[in-house]
């Protein structure tokens, strides 16, 4: 899977497909992460989405995880000098290990995988969260409109042409978000319903 010959028109195909609403998605919660926050961003594309966290919050610190090595480039153009001790980048399909993290942004990453693949993401990214940290999550949604499931079909045809996506369908990941034990705190939708954006907490359960 490589993002990486699609990386140049990625953010122009999506405002000709969805106008403003995948950045309006994005941009959403950004305002809720707290103040010298230790931020995962996965999979965050061409790296508009750190200007804007670094814009309402001056002392987060970011680690961005993304597969393609062109899409890490363009996020590191966009980056003010000022702001570059603040923010490490992770050339990687993995999900990193070895650290817990105040806040995790996965934007139009669950939709990438197979059912199982994403439940095991899922998975691993709750492992990393700290307890009570916040997991901002914004994706597709199907729900059951006839539109929905005709861009849904051309995009996963797409992706998996240019892409390679593993995906041939959305995973039902607000179902598997709640079978891990994460808590729904708000949630907002957009593009009329086909784009959510979700803020989950990581409840910490005490010992019986």
């Amino acid at each position: 899977m490589s993002f990486d010959r699609i990386a140049p028109v990625y953010d122009t195909l999506s405002r000709l497909v969805y106008g403003k609403s995948m950045v309006a998605s994005q941009r959403h919660f950004l305002a809720a992460i707290s103040s010298h926050a230790t931020v995962l961003i996965i999979g965050g594309g061409t790296g508009w989405i750190v200007q804007e966290l670094f814009a309402v919050n001056s002392t987060c610190s970011v680690v961005y995880v993304e597969a393609s090595q062109e899409m890490i480039r363009q996020t590191e153009k966009k980056i003010k000098p000022k702001d570059a001790s603040r923010i490490r980048f992770v050339w990687s399909e993995e999900i990193p290990v070895g650290a817990v993290y105040d806040c995790i942004i996965t934007n139009f990453f669950l939709d990438l995988f197979s059912e199982q693949h994403a439940s095991n993401r899922i998975h691993q990214i709750k492992n990393i969260l700290k307890e009570d940290g916040c997991w901002i999550v914004t994706d597709f949604v199907d729900e059951g409109r006839w539109w929905q499931k005709i861009l849904l079909k051309s995009m996963y045809i797409f992706f998996r042409t240019l892409s390679k996506i593993e995906a041939t369908s959305l995973p039902p990941w607000r179902l598997q978000l709640e079978r891990e034990g994460l808590r729904r705190k708000a949630s907002q939708k957009f593009y009329h319903g086909f784009i959510e954006s979700s803020l989950y907490v990581h409840v910490h359960k005490p010992l019986t």
